[in-house]
């Protein structure tokens, strides 16, 4: 090891929203931090928090040797706060963190779109990747770029996060992969006013948002306390709730000025069986 430590952190991310299947995601001020040095051979320790299971690939290694290549061997500490198997883009951020720490250690700047791409390309969800590259509310647009939504401060923001686990892979193996005219209409409709009550800050379009046919229906199914979460989170008083990624943590908007009260109900409701998350919207992706 040599030298000083390269620095970088990116942000978790609540993908999708509901209707907005793999093209729309908010960045969460959660996150996952990496130091980076020269090295004679490839190393990582994990101190932080969340680690990944011993029997999983290591996103932040794998994000850190596409940038620096391989024969530029580094070792990498890893405060991870981003809980894993959660839906909130726990991948993605090692990922773009690692990348940025790696390119920041060798000398080369962290172009973000660069770094969008390399993450898009080993997690697969462009959702994800622009959140943590980019911070903010993002949309992925049909061509792949990255669009800055601006987000209303009319809302308050919770995730709920259940004490079980549920990986990406076994949470999209149930989306169909085709769907009925009268589901896309409706989807289309759906996702147009999550995008005009996102932005505007009127509750009453958010709240026509409600609801989504292509992957919660289905990931309802797998994991019914889901729905019921969000069902929880209507019931005390939240403008909107929906799936965060795939799941199993909701993601939970109010009033501004009603956060403390639903926070409250949510939590005399739900006890200890699930850990109630209040983040600010991370404004900046990598750091």
């Amino acid at each position: 090891m040599t030298g000083t430590a390269s620095e970088a952190s990116a942000p978790a991310s609540s993908a999708n929203l509901g209707p907005g299947f793999d093209c729309l995601a908010l960045a969460l001020e959660i996150r996952c931090s990496v130091r980076a040095w020269r090295s004679e051979r490839w190393e990582v320790r994990h101190v932080g928090r969340h680690r990944p299971p011993p029997e999983s690939a290591d996103a932040v290694l794998a994000g850190a040797r596409l940038a620096a290549g391989y024969e530029h061997p580094l070792r990498l500490e890893v405060d991870n706060h981003v809980p894993i198997g959660s839906g909130l883009g726990s991948s993605a951020a090692a990922y773009t963190a690692g990348a940025a720490a790696a390119f920041r250690s060798v000398g080369q700047p962290v172009d973000p779109h660069r770094v969008f791409r390399l993450v898009t390309a080993l997690e697969g969800h462009p959702d994800n990747a622009a959140a943590a590259v980019f911070g903010g509310l993002v949309l992925v647009d049909p061509d792949g770029r990255v669009r800055k939504l601006t987000m209303s401060y009319a809302y308050g923001l919770l995730v709920l996060v259940p004490a079980f686990r549920l990986f990406t892979r076994e949470s999209r193996s149930v989306v169909p992969e085709g769907f009925q005219l009268p589901v896309v209409v409706n989807s289309l409709s759906r996702m147009a006013a999550l995008v005009a009550g996102l932005t505007s800050g009127e509750p009453e379009i958010l709240e026509s948002a409600l609801g989504d046919e292509l992957h919660e229906s289905s990931r309802n199914r797998l994991r019914p306390s889901v729905g019921e979460l969000i069902g929880e989170a209507l019931g005390a008083g939240a403008v909107y709730a929906a799936w965060s990624g795939s799941g199993p943590s909701v993601l939970v908007l109010t009033r501004s000025s009603e956060i403390g009260q639903v926070a409250e109900a949510l939590s005399s409701s739900l006890g200890d069986q699930v850990e109630i998350v209040r983040p600010r919207i991370a404004s900046r992706g990598i750091v």
